[in-house]
């Protein structure tokens, strides 16, 4: 008897940029374990993605799909699908699946420890 794998099949990638909480993240490096992504601030003065502020490196962790149903307010009863992909981590995901560093070189270690 097979075991079926939880993953789904198909599923979205994470993003190669990414805005959240006033920073820029750009995918610098990945595989299917892991991903590096560059934090630097968000837009200087001039509009432009400003200074390298660290990198966070995610385990790679794909979600189901799953449905919400708007409970209350002008659009109650709206139905929202989201389809599985792979998690961009949140605040509570640091330490367990998600980890952050001050340096390209030690964002690589963890990489590399995650890759094998």
């Amino acid at each position: 008897m097979t075991k079926k794998s939880s993953v789904p099949t198909k599923y979205e990638l994470l993003p190669q940029t990414k805005s959240k909480n006033g920073y820029a993240y750009r995918q610098i490096k990945r595989n299917d374990k892991a991903a590096i992504y560059e934090q630097s601030v968000e837009k200087d003065i001039n509009g432009k993605i400003g200074l390298i502020v660290g990198y966070e490196v995610f385990k790679i962790v794909v979600s189901k799909a799953y449905s919400l149903v708007q409970r209350n307010g002008k659009k109650k009863g709206e139905v929202y699908n989201y389809p599985a992909a792979e998690k961009f981590c949140g605040n509570e995901d640091f330490g367990k699946i998600a980890w952050a560093y001050n340096t390209k070189e030690s964002a690589l270690t963890k990489f590399n420890e995650l890759s094998k």
